[in-house]
């Protein structure tokens, strides 16, 4: 039997599944059903594959049949670093989808073989805990929750459960390229890995001792969040609590930016088509928060003399700025008072 992970959490909230016609995704989507939850579907079209159309056709009869709304993204890609370009689109289709339709969690078919597969390629680059254990059962984004139910059920698990129920779905072929990284190491390393015989139970014994590990040398700490701007008091682990929060907010840092935040002492910004993220340190505390990609106005003396005293870092100060910003400054006085006291205001 398929253990969803961390289906208590969310079964009876408002689900979404990021759906792809792949096989994973297929199988959850039976579990899904199987267990009464309340999902409906939301798939991307790339434009990469020929099968695409193909895919998103299976989607909607799946929807039809099951009574289930589907929602279809066109989002044609071109040129380099289709990766994490397609992340960056999957990703913002599902907070519109959820601003738009109520969706309190988003659901997605990750499984202990991709789980295994970001691991090894981490520890290729140079990684610390905080980056090798990569994506969670469950995450907290800015508008839901995000579930894996399946991270910890092998890829043939899943094989071997549409098989027996002859469910259909497709091969991605581009999966077999070895020009690319991330297949080198899935054929070569992670799935001959977990094709070993009893090693599929050690390896998630082993991730769930090293997310508790991970939990010891990371405490949720104190932060609060002021007109669209989180602040957090300074402390030696700093890039951690900015990549949970920048991810929070619908932005993943590659491992290049997370060297570049501590050289720049954690004063810069990172954009993407709709959205600029900003992180500024200063007189103790860090703020991150984001804007649109609008024109920036010309700020008025008494609010950046105000900024000053207060020591709100410049890449903030746009955010924060707007009819309220008495308000918002004498809220960030207030908190940065309550977050060096000892008492719980509200954990990461």
């Amino acid at each position: 039997m398929i253990t969803l992970e961390g289906l208590e959490s969310w079964q009876n909230k408002r689900c979404l599944l990021g759906f792809s016609g792949g096989g994973d995704s297929v199988a959850l989507f039976y579990l899904l059903l199987e267990q009464g939850v309340h999902f409906d579907l939301a798939i991307v079209h790339y434009a990469l594959r020929d099968q695409a159309d193909q895919e998103v056709r299976y989607a909607l009869k799946l929807g039809r049949q099951h009574t289930k709304s589907v929602h279809v993204c066109y989002a044609p890609l071109r040129g380099g670093n289709l990766e994490a370009r397609a992340r960056t689109r999957r990703y913002a289709f599902f907070a519109r989808l959820s601003l738009l339709f109520g969706y309190e969690c988003v659901i997605l078919a990750h499984h202990l073989n991709d789980k295994l597969e970001w691991f090894l390629m981490q520890l290729a680059k140079g990684a610390s805990l905080q980056t090798l254990l990569g994506f969670e059962a469950l995450e907290s984004r800015e508008h839901y929750t995000l579930a894996r139910p399946l991270l910890y059920t092998p890829k043939n698990t899943l094989k071997d459960y549409l098989h027996a129920h002859n469910y259909r779905y497709f091969e991605d072929y581009s999966n077999a390229n070895q020009r690319f990284k991330r297949n080198v190491f899935r054929h070569a390393l992670s799935d001959v890995f977990l094709n070993l015989k009893g090693t599929s139970q050690g390896l998630k014994r082993s991730f769930q001792a090293l997310a508790l590990e991970k939990t010891r040398l990371y405490p949720p700490i104190k932060m609060v969040c002021i007109a669209r701007v989180w602040v957090f008091k300074e402390n030696s682990q700093n890039v951690y609590y900015i990549d949970r929060l920048l991810k929070r907010l619908g932005y993943v840092l590659s491992q290049p930016q997370r060297l570049e935040l501590e050289r720049q002492h954690f004063n810069t910004i990172f954009s993407t088509q709709t959205k600029v993220y900003c992180v500024g340190a200063l007189g103790g505390f860090v703020f991150v928060g984001t804007r649109s990609h609008t024109k920036p106005i010309a700020l008025p003396k008494i609010y950046k003399d105000r900024c000053r005293t207060l020591k709100i870092p410049f890449n903030l100060r746009q955010i924060l700025y707007s009819s309220k910003w008495q308000e918002h400054l004498e809220a960030i006085k207030h908190a940065k008072d309550t977050l060096c006291a000892p008492s719980n205001l509200r954990a990461s």
